[in-house]
């Protein structure tokens, strides 16, 4: 008996020595906080080239409200819309249709704007009810908000960050301002 129990404790001496395999093992502890890392980076620096795109698409866009070219040239919101798709895809090639959604509006003073923004995100839900397109006349304040539906790449991200239900962001980005004081050429 006392020799079995000597032979347990000299194999367990020689797994405590063996250094083979260990890189293994250390590799399987370090792998999966490593990639967890990496996709949660990619995951973030691809929802800033969204967003970064978003604003740049909404700022172009709203300038031609904002001069006036849009009204004088009888732009629709359909237009409007697919030049701001046009200038979302500059960055980064995102799919508009179904996911981006346009709200403009006219107001009578910025307070009434401030005051007046409605959350699209009621109950964990994405609404578009009361999404409309009012540019407005020469020196109104207007506030155009474009919406776009972001779908979470990474499943395991989907809790972080998420803002509705079904794993995906509603990335946002809003220009206020007053128009210029445009007249239309005769």
């Amino acid at each position: 008996m006392f020799a079995r129990a000597l032979r347990r404790m000299r194999v367990l001496r020689r797994f405590g020595r063996a250094k083979r395999g260990s890189v293994a093992v250390e590799f399987g502890l370090v792998v999966m906080p490593f990639f967890l890392l990496t996709f949660g980076l990619a995951e973030i620096a691809m929802l800033g080239f969204a967003q970064t795109s978003l604003d740049f698409a909404i700022s172009e866009t709203a300038r031609q409200i904002r001069t006036g070219r849009a009204q004088m040239d009888g732009v629709s919101e359909a237009e409007i819309k697919a030049q701001l798709c046009d200038d979302l895809n500059n960055f980064v090639v995102m799919g508009c249709d179904g996911n981006l959604f346009l709200d403009v509006d006219r107001f009578n003073s910025f307070v009434d704007a401030s005051n007046g923004a409605n959350d699209p995100i009621q109950d964990n839900q994405f609404q578009t009810a009361g999404m409309g397109y009012t540019p407005g006349a020469p020196s109104d304040i207007v506030v155009v908000r474009a919406y776009y539906r972001w779908q979470i790449m990474t499943p395991l991200f989907e809790p972080v960050f998420q803002n509705v239900s079904g794993g995906e962001r509603i990335l946002v980005s809003t220009m206020m301002f007053r128009n210029e004081p445009y007249m239309a050429t005769p």
